[in-house]
């Protein structure tokens, strides 16, 4: 290599430029760095802040719990057998019979055989059963059919007596279309046909609400536990008097309920109601009586309709439908009390000339330094509501008991110490709670309707929490 080629290295040599080993950052890194403290400061509050369950703010009418078991009264006969021995049925329970209609019969000799077997069969075997050699109509057959599926489809193991009112009905049922009585072998027996007296409902069963008269109703009517209902059917042999069906002869009947003061207090005044049959969701207007039995109240609604649908049943669940006020429909749960102090007018300090109800008002108060120098210091305290006698409510954590404030202009001096308790819920629309007073117009066991369009109240879609109790006001919340 010549000197001209040496010299032209270290020309190229020189113009290499060396740099020192540093720290290398890397944007995503420092972004990732920040997202992962982000997301741990964030697991921190989760886990240290109370979790606050939200409730949306409706609005709408109070759907309330009025149901009732209602005491049905009718006009019912007993009708008692005139003579002894085995008695047969030809009519249903629930089937209108006309004057002189033969019900049943008593059979003086020997036992009649029954036409249901004791074991009775349910659905489609049953249904098969009927069809061998069967002589009865397709509309006879096809209800049997029916009321065997319906008994099998609802038959629940608790309620084994409806077995026993199922095979009734069905030995009523072939009775009556067969028109039958049986006589002995020896042709003995002597069959009493007993003959409805008037027409009317037959129903096969007492329970000794009988002769009860809506007027004479009392709160221990209404007590299940000690109703006892006796099913005639059971009794195959009956004694001369001894009752062997009832007649239902007026249309007129009486649904009875046993009202609390509150609810006796707000229909006082009505003549009418409507309510709501739950057993098929039909609805109907009644006339309406209110009674007083002792402390207890007692509506009485009169019907002139579907007395048939509900003849054998002595209660009857049912559901008044009342036209109820609307508003914000909160749940009572929500709903907290809050003690605020008094603030007379004359003591607060604001525009007014532009408002008569503001948001804030200022107060001043007189203090005194260590060298017995008095300053007059502004007070600014955000109001909550106004009282009855126009004083302004603000928090009590704003003044302690006992502080003096000045009226202004005046050496007219005010106390710290009335309060006056408010009921409110605790809106989280922000991230923290804030105490809103609300107006109860109405209210069940659940829910409440308050007064919607205050100044310092509650709007349809505010979040509040459901459960008072599980925060404080200016708590930091985090809702789900």
């Amino acid at each position: 290599m010549d000197k001209e080629d040496v010299s032209l290295n270290k020309q190229k040599n020189n113009k290499i430029v060396k740099y020192r080993n540093g720290p290398v950052f890397n944007i995503g890194t420092v972004l990732f760095g920040v997202i992962f403290i982000y997301m741990i400061i964030c697991l921190v509050m989760y886990v240290t802040t109370d979790h606050i369950t939200a409730y949306e703010v409706t609005a709408g009418p109070l759907a309330g719990n009025y149901r009732y078991s209602a005491l049905a009264l009718r006009s019912e006969t007993i009708i008692n057998a005139d003579h002894a021995g085995n008695v047969s049925y030809y009519v249903r329970e629930g089937s209108k019979v006309g004057t002189g209609t033969a019900v049943c019969t008593v059979n003086e000799g020997s036992a009649t055989t029954s036409l249901v077997p004791e074991t009775v069969s349910t659905g489609s075997e049953a249904a098969s059963a009927m069809t061998e050699e069967s002589s009865l109509d397709e509309d006879t057959l096809k209800n049997l059919k029916d009321e065997m599926e319906s008994f099998s489809l609802g038959f629940q193991q608790e309620n084994f007596q409806s077995i026993y009112n199922f095979k009734g009905d069905l030995e009523s049922t072939l009775l009556e279309v067969g028109n039958t009585g049986t006589a002995g072998a020896d042709g003995s027996s002597i069959i009493n046909a007993c003959t409805a007296p008037t027409e009317g409902i037959v129903i096969l069963s007492t329970d000794g609400f009988e002769s009860k008269l809506p007027e004479t109703v009392t709160a221990s009517d209404f007590e299940q536990k000690n109703y006892e209902k006796k099913n005639l059917r059971m009794n195959k042999t009956v004694k001369s008097g001894d009752p062997i069906y009832k007649l239902v002869t007026d249309e007129t009947w009486y649904l009875c309920i046993l009202l609390d003061q509150k609810m006796a207090t707000e229909l006082a005044d009505s003549t009418s109601v409507k309510f709501r049959f739950l057993k098929d969701d039909t609805i109907f207007y009644a006339g309406f009586q209110l009674q007083k039995q002792g402390s207890s109240y007692i509506g009485i609604l009169t019907m002139d309709k579907c007395m048939s649908l509900y003849a054998s049943e002595r209660y009857v669940d049912i559901e008044l439908v009342l036209n109820r006020k609307t508003g914000l429909k909160i749940p009572n749960s929500a709903i907290a009390t809050k003690r605020f102090y008094k603030i007379p007018d004359e003591f607060a300090v604001y525009d007014r000339e532009t408002t008569s109800m503001p948001s804030e008002i200022s107060v001043l108060c007189p203090v005194v330094d260590k060298n017995g120098a008095e300053s007059v210091k502004t007070k600014t305290v955000t109001v909550y509501d106004k009282a009855d006698d126009g004083s302004f409510l603000v928090d009590c954590t704003s003044f302690d008991e006992g502080d003096v404030i000045r009226k202004q202009n005046s050496q007219k001096t005010y106390t710290i110490g009335e309060t006056e308790t408010i009921n409110g819920v605790y809106n989280i629309n922000k991230g923290y709670a804030i105490f809103r007073e609300i107006t109860i117009i109405d209210e069940n066991e659940e829910y409440c309707i308050v007064e919607a369009g205050s100044t310092f109240g509650l709007a349809q879609y505010d979040h509040i929490a459901l459960n008072a109790d599980t925060v404080n006001d200016e708590d930091i919340v985090i809702h789900y």
